[in-house]
């Protein structure tokens, strides 16, 4: 056996006993039981349907909106364009269920946009805009600027060529977006159980009532099954465009980009309220309901370090805030060495077809948990590790280590692109003058990729903070992380316990701006390379 299959051994034991035993537990019982028959009952099949239509509508609204944004930010230059890109970065950034606080402000003002279909597309379209945006703005800017303005010299006007030659150029980057959209609203759990209000159930919020209240755990197997063979398939097509660009800052164009003139005014009008409405205000609605609501700025803050009214809660949110940066921490730890480990496997160059055919088999491998939902991953914990011959289910690591599976794809999209485009020929002089293969890697190709290191445990920790569908499952008692705390704030009446959670969201939108702004100033623009396909 040779080193580099030595080396698959660990990844591939985390991957087979964290992810696949519990997902293929789950899938077992799912295909056991009657799960056709569920797929025909009339509730499931009006869930099932409300779940895909809503994120058919949600991803056509992302990719309409987006596209203009993607021009805007990626293929033109203006002052600030950095920041802006960064801006757009937080809600991706943030825990579903903080979105979802800020957009009951609005379900709730009492008027005619009550209705909570509309807000939980708008929340979905909130949270998937920048990952549109990067995805296609990063294959956008790495396009020859040739085609666009040889078309432009003959007469071309901005909508005609956008038509005729940009967004053919971008099928494959439009494909991954929505792809990777569709499965993320497909699969959201946390903005439809709080917008929803009980009125409005998927898949995912069936899943866990029928695990979690009617403890009807064959329909809830069933319920996974078809949950998974959903996101599965918008997986597999989300891999057909290839990879989107994950990264908090992506590098600048190589070429030349011009700067935004008056003939983007179109682009320019659909983009800037998006930011200002769509993107900004839930986040301020957020902050001036803490200074506004239960009582009073000071005392939001500081009844933190309570229960609530009528102590309804089992730990203080402080308490619970300790859980989740030690969860964070633990998580973001072991993803970020399993994904780096990974990642290197997946980059040594290969000699023979057969291995490149495996090398692609184990990268899809490794990025499959993105496509599987937290609420089915945390269902199949509950009934696989419950306990011989692994009792986590009883131990408060169970949390992380669901949250550090989910990560680790989210690692090998940052860090093996940058590792592949690395010039090899520092490698290659320090093999030349002695260095080993470790000596390489530890001294030279790590510090060079350190800025995409640095962004793949901001996103691992970030991600492991704000998780909620797993750990609905599976945190109970003194063990909350700050998610389901905040969830039990905004479920239950009274003022203190509202003004407790607008309190709560605040100082997670705080730390999520300091860090996507920190990473941001140390990211340095790098050359993008012109391709075909997605990175």
């Amino acid at each position: 056996m040779n080193k580099r299959a030595i080396g698959w051994i660990v990844p591939l034991l985390f991957l087979g006993v964290l992810f696949f035993w519990p997902l293929g537990n789950i899938l077992s019982r799912g295909f056991a039981g009657d799960w056709l028959v569920h797929l025909l009952n009339v509730r499931d099949w009006q869930v099932t349907w409300f779940t895909i239509w809503q994120a058919l509508v949600s991803t056509f609204l992302t990719l309409v909106l987006s596209i203009p944004g993607a021009y805007i930010l990626y293929r033109k230059k203006f002052v600030g364009q950095r920041v802006l890109r960064s801006l757009i970065t937080i809600p991706f950034m943030l825990p579903t269920i903080v979105v979802a606080t800020g957009f009951t402000i609005f379900r709730d003002a009492g008027n005619f946009w009550s209705n909570p279909i509309i807000w939980i597309i708008a929340a979905h379209v909130f949270l998937n805009y920048s990952l549109a945006v990067r995805t296609i703005g990063s294959f956008w800017m790495s396009l020859d600027l040739q085609t666009e303005e040889a078309a432009a010299m003959a007469g071309a006007g901005h909508f005609r060529t956008l038509w005729s030659i940009s967004l053919p150029q971008l099928k494959p980057a439009l494909i991954s977006a929505a792809a990777s959209t569709f499965l993320y609203c497909s699969a959201s759990y946390g903005v439809i159980l709080v917008l929803g209000g009980g009125q409005v159930h998927s898949l995912e919020t069936e899943i866990a009532s029928a695990a979690n209240t009617l403890l009807d755990l064959p329909k809830a197997s069933a319920l996974a099954l078809i949950q998974t063979m959903l996101s599965v398939v918008a997986f597999g097509v989300s891999q057909s465009g290839g990879r989107a660009n994950i990264g908090i800052e992506l590098g600048e164009h190589d070429g030349e980009v011009k700067p935004v003139d008056r003939r983007d005014w179109l682009a320019i009008l659909i983009t800037l309220p998006v930011v200002t409405l769509l993107i900004a205000t839930p986040m301020i609605q957020i902050v001036v309901k803490t200074f506004t609501e239960g009582a009073g700025f000071i005392d939001n803050f500081a009844n933190l370090a309570g229960r609530g009214t009528r102590e309804i809660l089992n730990i203080s949110v402080v308490d619970a805030a300790i859980n989740s940066l030690r969860n964070m921490l633990i998580a973001a730890t072991l993803a970020l060495v399993i994904g780096v480990a990974v990642s290197v496997l997946l980059a040594l160059p290969t000699r023979h077809k057969s291995s490149v055919v495996i090398i692609r088999i184990l990268d899809i491998l490794f990025l499959l948990p993105l496509g599987i939902s937290t609420v089915v991953l945390g269902f199949g914990y509950l009934v696989t590790f419950g306990g011989y011959p692994l009792p986590l289910r009883e131990t408060w690591l169970v949390v992380p280590l669901i949250q550090s599976v989910m990560a680790v794809p989210l690692v090998v999209r940052l860090v093996y692109p940058a590792l592949v485009s690395l010039d090899r020929s520092h490698a290659e002089a320090a093999a030349t003058a002695g260095a080993n293969g470790w000596q390489i890697l530890w001294l030279i190709q790590l510090p060079m990729i350190r800025f995409s290191i640095y962004t793949a445990a901001t996103f691992a920790a970030l991600v492991s903070l704000g998780e909620f569908g797993a750990a609905s499952l599976l945190a109970y008692g003194d063990q909350a992380t700050l998610p389901t705390v905040l969830y039990s704030l905004i479920s239950k009446p009274g003022g203190e316990n509202y003004g407790m959670a607008m309190a709560a969201s605040t100082l997670i939108i705080a730390f999520t701006f300091a860090v996507v702004f920190l990473i941001s100033r140390e990211s340095r623009p790098v050359s993008t390379p012109k391709r075909n396909g997605l990175a």
